[in-house]
């Protein structure tokens, strides 16, 4: 996204500032958004060497929380995951997962919590129910989700629609 659209951020009260990640300061939202592009690149090549997710079979638990991977070497991986999104590559739309109604309540929390993170300051992209991007502009979107939430990465999952972005935690192999 070239630069993030802002708006005045509302003032939030004092037991909000309990919740904040940062313990309420405000932050340079350029560099954030840098920072943020930066470290998902850095993470996406950290998972694809040492997990090797890539091509392997993927399913949702959106009841357990879990995402798992079948790979090629028999391996298999599991990691928590929220779901961050949707992009239509047909429509060119993204979705925010906070208000998608498939996606289930317990699997918004970073999207939710990405919201927060827009509101607070003042980013409009991270606040409205969907945008028309492409999908690199979808990936700095999971890319911030991705730091405001402190995730291990960002999974990309193709399926016959919409392409699912989703954060996960710290993933596990089993062989």
């Amino acid at each position: 996204m070239p630069r993030a659209k802002r708006r005045a951020a509302e003032p939030q009260a004092s037991a909000s500032r309990d919740l904040a990640p940062w313990g309420g300061e405000r932050v340079d939202v350029d560099r954030f958004w840098a920072e943020s592009w930066i470290d998902l690149l850095n993470r996406q090549q950290w998972l694809s060497k040492r997990l090797k997710l890539d091509t392997a079979p993927w399913l949702v638990d959106q009841n357990a929380g879990i995402i798992q991977f079948e790979r090629k070497d028999g391996a298999q991986v599991t990691a928590p995951v929220q779901i961050i999104g949707a992009w239509n590559p047909r429509t060119r739309i993204f979705r925010w997962a906070w208000d998608h109604p498939m996606v289930a309540q317990r699997l918004r929390n970073d999207a939710e919590r990405t919201r927060w993170f827009g509101d607070k300051h003042g980013l409009e992209e991270l606040t409205v129910k969907s945008l028309r991007l492409d999908e690199q502009d979808a990936w700095r979107l999971a890319a911030v989700a991705m730091k405001v939430n402190g995730s291990y990465g960002v999974y990309r999952a193709p399926t016959e629609g919409p392409v699912i972005f989703m954060t996960l935690g710290e993933p596990k192999v089993r062989r």
